[in-house]
């Protein structure tokens, strides 16, 4: 085989498009001898009269107008796989920041990183757990590359992509008549006691006007907190409905969990970031390794 040099390879592609040895050794930072010599020993090595020359003129035969076709694919691939172990490089140095709502970056989230930790140890993770409007302000001020949130669609500033619909579920004290229950429709909660989430809070958007149909009775207790409600119905206090990324907050040995089955009750989940703003190629392989994994692993223990 013979051993062809990029060095030559630039030469003739630059022979081929200036058609002059002078031209051409500018373009590749050689002397014009050099240049010449360096395309006397390639048609040495293959056998062939690459170029016509005169004084003025450096003319491709058709021998040569086949090689630069050639050499112009080889130039073009080993363009690219110098890009390729470059970005691959860079992706395993930097630093990425992102805001995630609480419930995620209690119980799931954890996974992702640690495996993340796992394949790109050189990689600075920074994260927030925060409510769905302190996510997007984050975003906006570039504080954090993205967010996993309950917001995105419609908000200025921010572009965004549904990454999962979360179902919810009943919480209740595992001596409560409905622990025994394997699903709960709206109509199963009428008349038992119902421990709220704060009208002010982003979950009671979804919840507020699907349990209207419930005819729940008010425990007089409005939380804004996950642990709180946690204690609460761990103590017997009431039910509660809670989204299902939720349940690692309560304790099993003492409250059960139930799907509840009811019309467009959903959450839904974004993959959040600044409208205009490119992720980082490690930004980007923290996505995908939380697309490709612990999502699909986590959100199938509900279904």
């Amino acid at each position: 085989m013979i051993d062809i040099s990029t060095r030559a390879l630039r030469a003739m592609i630059a022979l081929g498009e200036l058609g002059n040895f002078s031209l051409a050794a500018e373009r590749c930072h050689v002397t014009q001898s050099a240049l010449s010599q360096l395309v006397r020993k390639l048609e040495g090595d293959v056998g062939l009269q690459l170029v016509d020359r005169d004084r003025r003129h450096a003319k491709l035969t058709a021998e040569g107008q086949r090689f630069v076709a050639t050499a112009r694919r080889v130039m073009q691939e080993l363009g690219e796989i110098e890009l390729d172990l470059k970005e691959h490089a860079t992706a395993r140095k930097g630093r990425i920041s992102f805001a995630a709502l609480a419930s995620l970056a209690a119980h799931w989230l954890p996974q992702v990183v640690a495996e993340y930790k796992r394949k790109f140890p050189d990689i600075e993770l920074s994260m927030f757990d925060v409510s769905p409007p302190e996510a997007l302000e984050l975003i906006r001020s570039r504080q954090a590359d993205f967010g996993v949130t309950a917001e995105g669609p419609g908000r200025t500033g921010v572009q965004s992509r549904l990454l999962f619909n979360e179902g919810f579920m009943v919480v209740c004290h595992k001596s409560h008549p409905l622990a025994a229950a394997r699903r709960l429709s709206l109509a199963d909660l009428n008349g038992h006691t119902y421990i709220r989430f704060a009208r002010s809070g982003s979950l009671a958007q979804y919840l507020e006007t699907s349990l209207r149909s419930a005819h729940l009775v008010d425990s007089g207790m409005e939380v804004n907190q996950l642990p709180t409600v946690a204690g609460l119905v761990g103590s017997n206090l009431g039910i509660s409905v809670v989204p299902e990324l939720t349940v690692p907050y309560f304790d099993q040995n003492a409250v059960a969990t139930i799907p509840l089955l009811a019309p467009n009750l959903q959450r839904p989940i974004y993959l959040v970031h600044a409208s205009g703003k490119q992720l980082s190629k490690p930004a980007e392989m923290f996505i995908q390794l939380m697309q490709a994994t612990a999502l699909k692993s986590w959100h199938r223990q509900f279904k």
